[in-house]
């Protein structure tokens, strides 16, 4: 009987050992996973720009995959995948394993407006997951500097006079150009006519001679043109003021309540991205955006720089997608 209490008693060691030792690697593995996914990343990362090497979309990219880049201690590779809009390299990036190593440059175009306007092999908020905004640049209407009107109220006026007989220009149908300049005629409840083109210069060069009256373009491809005079801004379409042009008005300020078009960078992920690693990549762009150095680099384009969390980004697509949606509908523009 004492050899049986006595094993008994070795028994009851041995299962209070074993069930110290399960309890301790309970509290070790999280930890463990956790140092594991802070060791991201762990070779180059490849980020996608879905449109060709030189454009606005390219020099904003390699800006961000520098910052990133150095920031997270690994180098960024970008990746120009263009064609059909920034729809072939969307969808390239949406079929792409989701552990953070393949990342996309999106604009309003690829997220917003073309799924919005035509079949697309991904889903913008079931393929992706939003990262961080980098940058944003909002929108001019512009005129011919010959024209009567000073305001947004006399182009207003004037369209409302004769609907249909103010041309305005873009960079092609669907082009967040056209989406602005529909935005436009939607909300303050006007018609112009769309002139399309095959980009932005030779849009600019008719307005400038005469043959368009007004255009909706992005800041940095237009500051250099207002500032010289060459053509007259009436209003930006940012919720809020430019300091590149502090003393033009919103649109909502001229008499378009509502109105909001601004031309943004983003950091993209596909789904299904490990949260500690988008995590760590919002903290990367964040980071970037609050760099002097790419300030000032963002300043020389026009640009500023945003860097918010995941989170916010997510509710501002959300918030403008319902505007996109309602003037694609208004305007007929949906192939779909």
């Amino acid at each position: 009987m004492e050899r049986n209490a006595a094993n008994g008693g070795r028994r009851a060691v041995l299962v209070s050992v074993l069930a110290c030792a399960a309890a301790a690697c309970a509290g070790v593995l999280p930890a463990r996973a956790s140092v594991a996914a802070g060791h991201f990343p762990d070779r180059p990362i490849h980020l996608v720009v879905p449109f060709s090497a030189g454009g606005g979309t390219d020099v904003l990219g390699r800006l961000l995959a520098k910052s990133i880049g150095h920031t997270l201690g690994q180098s960024v590779v970008v990746e120009n995948v263009a064609g059909a809009g920034g729809i072939i390299g969307a969808q390239q990036v949406a079929r792409a394993p989701a552990d953070g190593y393949t990342l996309m440059v999106g604009t309003p175009g690829t997220i917003q407006i073309n799924p919005a306007m035509k079949p697309v092999r991904y889903d913008p908020q079931k393929d992706f997951v939003a990262v961080s905004q980098f940058s944003d640049s909002p929108m001019v209407l512009i005129v011919n500097k010959d024209t009567p009107w000073h305001s947004v109220r006399d182009l207003i006026a004037a369209a409302r006079a004769k609907p249909g007989g103010i041309n305005f220009g873009s960079a092609g149908v669907g082009s967040i150009a056209h989406l602005s300049g529909e935005m436009f005629d939607f909300l303050a409840k006007v018609k112009m006519t769309h002139v399309p083109y095959r980009g932005t210069a030779q849009a600019l060069t008719d307005l400038r001679s005469g043959v368009l009256q007004v255009e909706f373009e992005n800041m940095p491809a237009v500051l250099g043109l207002i500032k010289s005079g060459q053509v007259r801004a009436l209003a930006i379409g940012s919720a809020k003021r430019s300091r590149f042009l502090p003393d033009l008005p919103t649109m909502a300020e001229a008499g378009v309540p509502g109105y909001q078009s601004t031309s943004w960078t983003g950091l993209f992920a596909p789904a299904g991205t490990p949260p500690a690693v988008v995590q760590r990549l919002e903290q990367a762009v964040m980071a970037a955006a609050h760099d002097p150095a790419v300030d000032k680099a963002l300043q020389g384009l026009g640009t500023e720089p945003v860097g918010n969390r995941s989170a916010d980004f997510r509710d501002m697509l959300a918030r403008d997608q319902h505007l996109i949606d309602r003037t694609i509908k208004a305007a007929g523009l949906a192939s779909k």
